[in-house]
């Protein structure tokens, strides 16, 4: 065989010899860290509900309380009731009202010793309004809503025979009427339609 040839087939046995230690060993995993998505999500913080007092749940009608006497009612009803009577200084009267009143409005009218109104307007929270009120019936008043404009409506006879003492009340408000020789309810309905309605 020639010599080229025998060369030849002896680098094809070493190279074969050579691929046969080539052989690819199996692979072993490798330890990586793998990126794991990270995802943040903000909680919200509850924040605190302050809790609504009494007077905050509550209407306040002390606003809608006449700066004057005359401005109570309607017009008609105001002169039906006290047109014939003559206004007087009304300070200093007490009567039933809630722990801690403000008196707003104080009105007085009469006709000599025959006739007389006096109507004595009220402030206070709420709850002392409600104290107030529970504590009429000690005083003989009875009481019941009114079935108009939400309020409570309290009545006593008067110490004369045609006298009558009523308070009617709601919310901040408190409204005492007494009246002597005169009926007033008309007049106190518009009166309370004008605060409360």
């Amino acid at each position: 065989m020639p010599r080229w040839r025998s060369a030849a087939v002896v680098a094809a046995a070493i190279a074969i010899a050579g691929l046969a230690g080539c052989v690819p060993e199996p692979a072993t995993p490798v330890a990586t860290e793998t990126a794991t998505p990270t995802v943040t999500v903000a909680t919200p913080t509850p924040v605190a509900t302050p809790t609504p007092t009494a007077s905050e749940t509550s209407t306040s009608v002390a606003a809608r309380v006449p700066a004057s006497c005359d401005e109570l009612g309607t017009a008609s009803s105001r002169a039906e009731t006290v047109g014939g009577l003559t206004a007087q200084h009304a300070d200093g009267f007490v009567r039933p009202s809630p722990p801690n009143a403000t008196t707003k409005l104080s009105c007085n009218w009469i006709q000599e010793e025959a006739a007389a109104v006096l109507l004595i307007v009220s402030t206070a929270t709420p709850t002392d309004v409600n104290e107030g009120l529970q504590q009429l019936a000690s005083q003989g008043y009875q009481c019941q809503a009114a079935q108009d404009f939400g309020a409570q409506y309290c009545m006593r006879p008067g110490d004369a025979a045609s006298s009558e003492d009523v308070v009617v009340a709601r919310d901040d408000v408190w409204i005492y009427l007494e009246t002597v020789n005169v009926n007033a309810r008309a007049w106190l309905s518009d009166i309370a339609a004008q605060i409360f309605g």
